[in-house]
């Protein structure tokens, strides 16, 4: 027997007839194609809401749930981003895989002033918006932002861009409204304050999967 591990072998015809392995007639000036399948690194910014209300153990659930979220995105290829947002937005971290950089992001983080969601949307969003494939935003919150009709607006202008949208709120957060400004009414999730941590990590189970193509 001859060797079967080479599997199905690709190649350009040009020519005049020869055999190749199998009995398949192609050419005899055939010029092998390398075919390789690539599978396209995702991008996802995490933003999370530090605004005055999330004072005390609502924001280490947060962080918590924010490490735990990281490591199940990298192992699915996904490159994390981090912003935090209160009465302003600021990116902490570009897209990445370094898990030691975004525990040091996390760490710098305090509650204080009002909750400015749209600006953090809008932020991520500029960053996302010109790259390629998977395109995420994930948001941590306890409440409403400051202004609701401007939170949608901007979510809804990143959704126009090809970026999914994951929600997910505390008990004293408005379940319609996280619904609303999600993707998917299923992807707008509300769970205990206890269980933030947990509600956050699990949110990676709703990222898509990276794209995978094929490169000559």
């Amino acid at each position: 027997m001859g060797d079967e591990s080479k599997g199905i072998e690709i190649v350009k015809q040009s020519g005049t007839k020869a055999v190749i392995s199998g009995g398949v007639t192609i050419g005899n000036q055939a010029q092998h194609v390398d075919m390789h399948l690539k599978r396209e690194l995702g991008h996802v910014y995490f933003l999370i809401d530090c605004s005055a209300s999330m004072t005390g153990y609502k924001l280490e659930e947060a962080k918590e749930g924010i490490l735990d979220f990281a490591r199940d995105a990298i192992k699915k290829e996904y490159l994390l981003g981090l912003v935090e947002f209160s009465s302003s937005a600021t990116i902490l971290c570009k897209p990445g895989q370094d898990m030691t950089l975004l525990r040091e992001c996390l760490k710098t983080i305090r509650a204080y002033g009002g909750t400015n969601m749209a600006a953090a949307i809008k932020l991520a969003a500029e960053a996302l918006k010109d790259l390629k494939y998977e395109k995420v935003i994930v948001i941590a919150t306890d409440g409403q932002p400051d202004k609701v009709s401007a939170a949608l607006k901007e979510g809804q202008a990143a959704k126009d861009n090809g970026i999914d949208i994951i929600t997910i709120g505390t008990d004293d957060a408005n379940q319609d409204f996280l619904k609303k400004l999600a993707s998917r009414a299923d992807l707008g999730r509300k769970v205990s304050a206890e269980k933030f941590a947990q509600g956050i990590a699990s949110a990676s189970q709703l990222l898509p999967p990276p794209r995978t193509i094929i490169k000559p």
